[in-house]
């Protein structure tokens, strides 16, 4: 899976293909009605790049600063829990940001340690959402403080309400025989994607 993809849609075909039908569904998956993943489809088909034109200069420079942070384009990584589809999952995401000069985004419900992605990426800003107890909180970010996370994105619009209603998979906390074997028949359709 490491071939060149020119679309999302691409990129999407190939995923469904690959993956177990709930490790797909749970990335495609949004909250609600889809409204959010609809409106971020429909800003991304906004986009586009103009060619070269005859005569302007070739120099661009889309280097920009975000909370302190030099990169080297207005774009960046943005938390997106467990991306243990992968088996380096944040940690190879945190180094192909660094090597095109952009800021790693870690969500709280990261499959590897803030630790590990800090040191594939400095420039890691740290997730959190605001659940738990004060010292709860103040214990996290302390913790991606002392691996080297240089900022804080803070997100407080999500309740963690267990129900979604469109479809989003239950993805197990922890894998024990109960999940095991719950999961067994997806996965052993996609035996290639489970040995990597």
């Amino acid at each position: 899976m490491g071939e060149w993809f020119e679309s999302v849609a691409e990129a999407r075909r190939r995923a469904r293909k690959h993956l177990p039908k709930s490790v797909y569904g749970a990335l495609v998956a949004g909250s609600e009605q889809g409204i959010t993943v609809e409106d971020n489809m429909r800003a991304f088909g906004e986009l586009g790049f103009a060619p070269h034109v005859v005569g302007a200069s070739a120099q661009h420079d889309l280097a920009a600063t975000v909370m302190g942070q030099p990169i080297s384009l207005p774009v960046l990584i943005s938390p997106t829990g467990v991306q243990a589809v992968h088996p380096d999952g944040e940690v190879a995401v945190a180094r192909a940001a660094a090597a095109r000069g952009t800021v790693m985004g870690l969500s709280s419900f990261a499959s590897k340690p803030v630790e590990e992605v800090v040191a594939a990426n400095p420039q890691t800003f740290f997730q959190m959402y605001w659940c738990g107890t004060r010292d709860q909180l103040i214990q996290r970010m302390e913790r991606a403080r002392k691996a080297g996370a240089v900022g804080l994105i803070a997100t407080l619009d999500w309740s963690f309400a267990n129900g979604r209603d469109w479809g989003s998979p239950i993805i197990p906390e922890k894998t024990d025989l109960r999940n095991a074997l719950r999961l067994a028949p997806e996965c052993v359709t996609r035996l290639p994607w489970l040995f990597n």
